[in-house]
């Protein structure tokens, strides 16, 4: 089977990428032709057959950018038209598309092309986003004159996607995706060597892009507000925009001697990580679909405590962790004092979210299940 992956920006290591590259691996080990689409730089991946890229030239004018990102910007669309009739791929599998979409899926419609999506986030619904309600009257004045474009735009994602693969029930609901085309596909997470947790104190682990989306200076805030007899430490990996502004928080708060920036991780420096946590927390702004992060301290045994938000709830039962009122720094402190002067919970909760995570998020299983959805989207 030839497929064409379409993903805005694999150069950036998120989630999605994340996924992207997994994907690329299995299907190429299955003895599938991975083709991908992208806008940006290109990228080196050996399970690729042809990367074809698009590098948008920044117009100057807002008003442009506008029309760019919102409207149909011809040049990508010539682009994507002449790389899918080069490849003439089986189908089309569409990974992240934030900007550009209606250029995209308009695109894909015309071309009659077969195509999957997994949605990794919130994006598709313009208003989803609890940042779209920040930045005073002129940013709301601009959400509201782009609102009938977002509508369009996620009109046609409806009509020209023959499938959504949803990770939660929670985005298929939080979306409104038709029933009849979209399923339950979890994401895969792969097993890594078990160790016990460290009990002399609590260790929280953090990882994730340093932006105000993810609240990491709410976790600071609530750390500021812990008993003083609580005993904890606070490794924080990732890099963004608010890394800066982070790391003076932390001076302001106090909290020098207990909180360390690793910066990026590679894999096996992340397992480390994790390995030396007994408490993932993820005190995310915005609601997060399915987390990464959550999943993969649960295959490790460590059960995490995040925003009560998006699909988190679903992979967060009370029995498998703990979930806090998003941006209440105060219900954050309130909840890890609880754990702290009950540190045995977290291998009670860490080895039941485990498990859950080893039944819903098996890769083969995960595979196996996506192939199917091929066949039976081409069929």
């Amino acid at each position: 089977m030839k497929i064409l992956h379409f993903h805005d920006s694999p150069h950036i290591q998120g989630g999605a990428t994340q996924y992207l590259n997994q994907v690329l691996a299995a299907l190429s080990a299955a003895g599938h032709q991975n083709h991908l689409f992208s806008i940006g730089p290109c990228i080196e991946n050996s399970n690729l057959t042809q990367h074809h890229s698009f590098e948008y030239q920044w117009a100057k004018s807002p008003l442009q950018r506008r029309k760019d990102f919102l409207g149909i910007h011809q040049p990508l669309a010539d682009k994507l038209n002449a790389a899918i009739a080069e490849v003439a791929p089986d189908l089309i599998h569409i990974h992240n598309c934030t900007t550009f979409r209606k250029t995209v899926f308009s695109t894909i419609l015309y071309m009659e092309q077969k195509s999957v999506m997994t949605v990794h986030d919130f994006s598709l619904n313009w208003s989803a986003s609890p940042q779209r309600k920040k930045g005073g009257l002129r940013a709301l004045l601009a959400n509201l004159a782009n609102r009938p474009q977002h509508s369009k735009a996620k009109g046609i994602v409806l009509d020209s996607v023959d499938m959504f693969l949803c990770p939660t029930k929670a985005i298929m609901d939080g979306l409104d995706l038709p029933v009849s085309k979209s399923f339950l596909h979890r994401l895969p997470i792969l097993p890594d060597t078990q160790t016990e947790l460290p009990s002399d104190k609590l260790r929280m682990f953090f990882a994730g892009t340093l932006f105000r989306s993810k609240g990491v200076d709410v976790l600071l805030d609530a750390l500021s507000m812990l008993e003083p007899s609580i005993e904890f430490e606070l490794e924080i990996a990732g890099s963004g925009d608010q890394l800066g502004a982070l790391q003076q928080q932390v001076v302001d708060c106090g909290l020098s001697a207990k909180v360390r920036f690793l910066g990026q991780l590679s894999a096996a420096e992340m397992s480390g990580a994790y390995q030396r946590a007994n408490l993932q927390v993820l005190p995310s702004r915005v609601p997060e679909n399915s987390p990464l992060t959550v999943l993969e301290a649960g295959i490790r045994g460590r059960a995490s405590i995040a925003s009560h938000a998006g699909g988190v709830p679903e992979l967060i039962s009370e029995s498998r962790g703990w979930t806090f009122t998003p941006e209440s720094s105060p219900d954050l402190a309130n909840k890890i004092n609880e754990i702290a002067n009950d540190r045995g919970i977290l291998a009670v909760k860490g080895k039941n979210m485990q498990k859950w995570v080893h039944i819903e998020c098996d890769p083969p299983k995960h595979w196996a299940q996506l192939q199917s959805h091929y066949k039976q989207l081409i069929s």
